[in-house]
């Protein structure tokens, strides 16, 4: 396995950032895709006979990956995600996620998976520097959860949660899709955090050039998922700053009376949160993409064979950061060149 080696720690309060957009906004926050394969099928993702229309394999390489995230970070990138794709079927991913790590600056390592993998990467990805996990997790039930994801089995997935609690990863998030299929899961879903550490996440669906096939009649609304929440449970009280940590992501956090876990939503549609949006997308090829949504991407990659990469990387961040725009344009039904969330993982 690759140890880095040690590094000096950086000097800068955690919310110093150069890169501040054309709308004052602060990105400190990235989501590397290191890979648009997966080992599983759910149908809001692909369509079932799809051929994985996004190009060669030609990822980038674990040097590739830290030598661009080391140029982000440098310029304020301070919590890293690795996505996919599935990330867990890349055969280097615990070299990525400790190279990552040990980039000076970087506060705050998570993962976005499957769970099919989690079971037996739990503890070495915590040893490679990984600090917490999400894992998606649209049923319950092992028939729809099948029907969902049309490859995988409920039972793996699930061990792969339990290891990564035994682990120490903290914390574990378990991500549902709104479905009409899984609506029976809402509440399902939100019993786990009664009595287990679990943030327990709903997010309404996106459309994409893959799914938009589904849409409208598949949509579902999280202030429907709220309100069959608290029919059957009771009020959600909105975590306090303290209980809710660092800023990491869109979703807004709850707690039921009394739960050890928390129920929390993510509203691209019904409430959007593009003025508060603080975060970058690195592709599995070198591309930054600004919005998820967006109609183009930056390739970087081509910089890394500049006499001097990580001042050419630095430039061009900079530079075409100011192109990120105000909000996306779903409500008009323009998803931009995104084919599917397996491109770069949502």
């Amino acid at each position: 396995m690759y140890r880095p080696a040690m590094s000096p720690p950086v000097d800068l309060p955690a919310e110093s950032t150069r890169l501040i957009d054309a709308f004052g906004r602060r990105l400190t926050y990235l989501r590397v895709s290191v890979t648009d394969r997966c080992n599983l099928r759910c149908f809001y993702c692909l369509p079932e006979d799809a051929r994985f229309p996004f190009g060669d394999r030609a990822f980038l390489s674990p040097h590739e990956i830290e030598r661009i995230v080391g140029a982000l970070v440098r310029l304020g990138i301070r919590r890293v995600r690795l996505t996919g794709g599935e990330p867990l079927v890349r055969q280097d991913i615990l070299e990525i996620a400790a190279r990552i790590k040990s980039l000076p600056g970087v506060e705050d390592l998570a993962l976005s998976t499957n769970g099919t993998e989690l079971a037996r990467l739990a503890p070495e990805l915590v040893r490679a520097g990984v600090d917490r996990v999400n894992v998606s997790l649209d049923s319950l039930d092992a028939e729809v959860f099948r029907a969902i994801t049309r490859r995988g089995g409920l039972d793996e997935v699930w061990r792969g949660v339990e290891a990564a609690l035994d682990a120490g990863l903290h914390p574990v998030k378990l991500n549902a899709v709104l479905l009409q299929e899984n609506l029976a899961d809402v509440e399902r879903l939100t019993a786990l955090t009664l009595d287990r550490p679990l943030a327990v996440r709903f997010i309404e669906m996106m459309p994409t050039a893959s799914n938009r096939h589904l849409q409208p009649e598949a949509y579902v609304s999280a202030d429907l998922a709220r309100r069959r929440i608290e029919e059957r449970f009771g009020p959600l009280a909105p975590l306090s700053d303290a209980e809710a940590g660092p800023r990491t992501g869109p979703a807004k956090a709850f707690r039921l009376a009394g739960a050890v876990g928390t129920v929390g939503f993510i509203t691209p549609l019904s409430h959007t949160f593009c003025a508060d949006c603080n975060r970058l997308r690195l592709t599995a090829r070198g591309e930054l993409r600004l919005c998820l949504f967006a109609d183009r991407v930056h390739p970087l990659r081509p910089l890394l064979t500049r006499s001097n990469p990580d001042a050419a990387l630095e430039s061009e961040i900079l530079r075409v950061l100011q192109d990120k725009p105000a909000e996306h344009m779903l409500s008009q039904g323009n998803y931009g060149n995104l084919v599917s969330f397996m491109q770069i993982g949502g």
